[in-house]
């Protein structure tokens, strides 16, 4: 069994006994390593310290039934192992940014930040950002064109490659394209909550929008800060790497968030969407 493969083990005994007292030591003892080599183990492979997983685990299936039953704040705080209202209640706040009594509140419902069982695949496809430090730069204003289109929250995504598809038979068409090629991929939200969606774009950097034809949007990329991480693997997989991003690495950071996008970029190391060596960039721009 890979150290991986002990970890995942020991998550689904996390999983099993999310309601029963459990302690760090039992969940290293169920998979027989020492307390010591479990922890450091544990973290390097999700992450996570196994405590705070634990906690944040539960805090996520409390917050899920006081959305969707009618339960009292005090009585799954001793279910979730906390030791009296209070005490759930500060976790609670300090992880989701608002008291358990705002649950219900539709607008809070929209951003706060539940942490899901961990996967096999999150393990694997978002393994490349968790182990690398995201890198701080400083990037020049740059001129794209390409297609813009929307994805509605219950889409199943295959629109995606469907629009990378269909801007791929026509790129040849589109003038002043910086060569080598220089592609990219931009996730755009609006302010609108209630939009159930994502605005995406796919296109290439461009030198001048001279003769650009009218079908093409221009979007520009703004000149500024941005962290840098790396996905390495699946394209189809990118949604893990991107749990690690806004779900974790950022709620445990100082950065301050400037602008409402990101955006992918597929450089030299990209060898297609289909091959689990293929590194793409993220870019996320801050203050």
């Amino acid at each position: 069994m890979t150290n991986k493969e002990v970890i995942l083990k020991s998550i689904r005994f996390i999983e099993e006994n999310l309601k029963a007292e459990i302690t760090v030591l039992d969940c290293a003892q169920n998979v027989c390593y020492s307390l010591y080599h479990y922890i450091r183990l544990f973290q390097s492979v999700t992450g996570y310290s196994p405590k705070n997983y634990i906690q944040q685990r539960r805090l996520s299936e409390a917050a899920q039934e006081l959305m969707n039953a009618d339960k009292k704040i005090a009585d799954l705080a001793f279910e979730y192992q906390f030791n009296s209202h209070e005490a759930f209640t500060r976790a609670f706040t300090k992880l989701f940014g608002f008291k358990p009594t705002e649950i219900r509140n539709k607008q809070a419902l929209t951003v706060y930040p539940l942490v899901k069982p961990i996967t096999a695949d999150f393990i694997f496809q978002s393994e490349k950002a968790r182990n690398q430090p995201p890198e701080k730069v400083e990037l020049e204003e740059r001129m794209l064109a390409g297609i813009a289109f929307f994805v509605p929250d219950d889409s199943d995504g295959a629109i995606i490659p469907e629009k990378w598809a269909e801007f791929l038979k026509e790129v040849n068409d589109i003038p002043n394209r910086v060569v080598p090629e220089r592609y990219y991929q931009i996730q755009y939200w609006s302010n609108v909550q209630e939009i159930g969606g994502l605005y995406f774009f796919v296109g290439l950097e461009i030198s001048s929008m001279d003769n650009l034809k009218p079908e093409y949007v221009l979007k520009t990329i703004p000149r500024g800060k941005y962290l840098r991480f790396i996905h390495c693997g699946l394209s189809n997989k990118v949604g893990y790497t991107y749990k690690y991003i806004y779900n974790q690495y950022l709620p445990d950071s100082d950065h301050v968030l400037s602008l409402p996008f990101n955006f992918e970029f597929y450089g030299e190391k990209y060898k297609g969407p289909y091959n689990p060596e293929s590194e793409s960039e993220i870019y996320i721009p801050i203050e």
